[in-house]
């Protein structure tokens, strides 16, 4: 069964409980039944409005603590330590379209949970930089949208706790409460637009690269300090990677309980021998040499000093040819462009490209972000136009830059001059 109260952001009692508030209801579902009539409804609608709240600061793996699910007015706090979330996976590989904010880890939470994220997804986030809006929060959201102001939680709030504070349980209700409101305002604005097509495409792109569990043999890729070892010492941090992500995932604790970067680079770099030698490392601190660590992370070492470079796995990415030093003005210059494009089209620049897309695009990679798609309609073939001479940037009455033709004159006594 499921049960119903009233929830308040404002006055508490002395019991920690708030008072009465008409404009918030919720159903607290701790049944495996109460949690299938929730599928049962969800599976007769078009579109699911969905929120969680997790902890991960002393787990490998994200812990659900709660689900909040909209389904048509009905509002549902589910929890999960006293059901078992799995039957939702039959709603997620549905039709129904589910609306979620900033969803990238809350897909990774329900992939956990259920076997499966969303199917369909519309992500308001992503869809509001296609309305000039740069990451913006849900609350920034609420308010343009639906003109209310969120109140603001407590961002070290503990959602194990159980039973939940009456303001706790408001704050997590409120996280999906306007989903739909919101959801209906972009899709219009963004028809109008013309940019549906693009944000529903963005969110695909989430949705399928949405945390595929990286390999531990590539967990040494991760650590931007291992990624400029060379020779033995990389050898060596791919051994210690590999070996501390098995580690976390096994005791379930975050990477940096077993080893932490720091020490791990360090002791690549100087490989040790010795645990005398271990123990000089900076940053490796007691708890990483109890039971016995010591001396199977030196004989991580010694087996990474026996590697070849060509025995540590890398990333299957288009390494392509590199960008040459004579292009890479060309890269800040079109950034320039780029930012100013997103500016007069009201676009997220960050959504838009990032540095690397362009640098991918100007060094030929075989798939750039800039190359299909509304981008390439949008920039990518003009920025062709630039760096290869038939255009120029200039400012226009307003300090704008603006993205010119260049005749063929110009062209022709450049290369005279050059000449």
């Amino acid at each position: 069964m499921t049960r119903s109260r009233r929830l308040t952001p404002t006055v508490e009692s002395d019991d920690g409980l708030a008072g009465e508030n008409e404009d918030v209801a919720y159903s607290w579902v701790e049944t495996q039944d109460a949690l299938a009539e929730v599928v049962t409804k969800a599976l007769e609608v078009n579109r699911v409005a969905l929120d969680t709240e997790f902890h991960r600061e002393r787990t490998y793996w994200p812990k659900v603590a709660l689900l909040q699910v909209k389904v048509d007015t009905e509002t549902f706090l589910v929890d999960p330590l006293a059901v078992d979330l799995a039957p939702l996976a039959e709603v997620l590989d549905s039709d129904v379209v589910f609306v979620m904010h900033a969803a990238s880890q809350d897909i990774e939470v329900l992939e956990r949970a259920c076997g499966i994220g969303p199917r369909r997804l519309f992500d308001t986030q992503v869809a509001a930089g296609f309305t000039g809006m740069s990451t913006p929060s849900l609350s920034a959201l609420v308010e343009r949208y639906v003109g209310l102001r969120l109140p603001k939680g407590d961002r070290l709030t503990d959602w194990f706790e159980r039973p939940l504070r009456r303001n706790q349980r408001d704050y997590a209700a409120n996280d999906v409460k306007y989903l739909f409101e919101v959801h209906d305002r972009l899709v219009f604005d963004l028809k109008e637009a013309g940019r549906l097509d693009w944000a529903l495409t963005e969110c695909e792109i989430l949705h399928q690269k949405s945390k595929p569990n990286l390999s531990p043999g590539l967990a040494w890729t991760r650590i931007k300090e291992a990624r400029h070892l060379r020779g033995k010492p990389r050898c060596v941090a791919s051994v210690l990677a590999e070996w501390r992500e098995i580690t976390a995932q096994r005791k379930d604790v975050p990477i940096r309980f077993v080893l932490s970067d720091l020490a791990l680079v360090g002791i690549a770099q100087r490989a040790p021998t010795t645990v005398t030698e271990l123990k000089a490392i900076r940053g490796l601190d007691g708890r990483s040499l109890k039971e016995a660590a010591g001396q199977e992370i030196l004989s991580l070492v010694s087996e990474g000093m026996r590697m070849t470079a060509d025995e540590v796995a890398t990333l299957d990415v288009d390494e392509g040819p590199q960008l040459g030093n004579e292009m890479r003005a060309a890269v800040t210059l079109v950034s320039a462009w780029i930012s100013q494009v997103a500016k007069d089209e009201a676009l997220d620049p960050a959504l838009l490209a990032t540095r690397s897309d362009i640098n991918d695009l100007l060094r030929g990679a075989k798939s750039p972000r800039l190359g299909t798609g509304w981008r390439s309609d949008l920039v990518g073939s003009r920025i062709a136009d630039l760096v290869e001479g038939r255009a120029s940037l200039a400012f226009d009455s307003d300090g704008g830059l603006v993205l010119e033709p260049r005749s063929a004159s110009v062209t022709e006594n450049k290369a005279n001059f050059d000449g």
